[in-house]
């Protein structure tokens, strides 16, 4: 498995864009997410008043999801302390984009930590969620 060589130790820059994805959200992807979780909210079906809307956690996984394809963490890892921060909703036709950065680098008795950021915003620029965690390497 080869690693993003910028989300090593030696080489993360803090703050700079590690990786990049997009998403476009339709009602199939929150009908398949709501019955993987078996979320059965009325206001997560097309039939809701305004549309649709996804649960807030779905959001998050478009990040991990990002993570696992760009291969982001190094064989070994172990990841730990996320913070979440939920902001505007998801419908269906949203455009999302998840951007990583390395938000802090520093050692701790004797072992070396990253601490990443991935944002997703929607296609308005509106923060639909942000992750913040930290991960101590092997």
């Amino acid at each position: 498995m080869t690693v993003n060589p910028l989300t090593t130790y030696e080489g993360a820059v803090l703050g700079r864009e590690v990786c990049k994805g997009v998403i476009h959200v339709t009602q199939s992807d929150i009908d398949d997410f709501c019955a993987l979780f078996g979320y059965d909210d009325p206001a997560f079906r097309p039939d809701a008043p305004g549309g649709a809307v996804a649960p807030t956690s779905m959001g998050l996984t478009y990040g991990l999801r990002l993570g696992w394809e760009q291969q982001v963490f190094p064989p070994g890892v172990i990841r730990m302390g996320d913070e979440n921060v939920h902001g505007h909703p998801v419908h269906a036709g949203d455009v999302l984009t998840t951007v990583l950065t390395i938000a802090d680098r520093f050692e701790k008795k004797g072992r070396k930590f990253l601490s990443y950021e991935q944002v997703t915003r929607n296609q308005d620029g509106q923060m639909v969620c942000s992750i913040t965690f930290a991960a101590i390497l092997p």
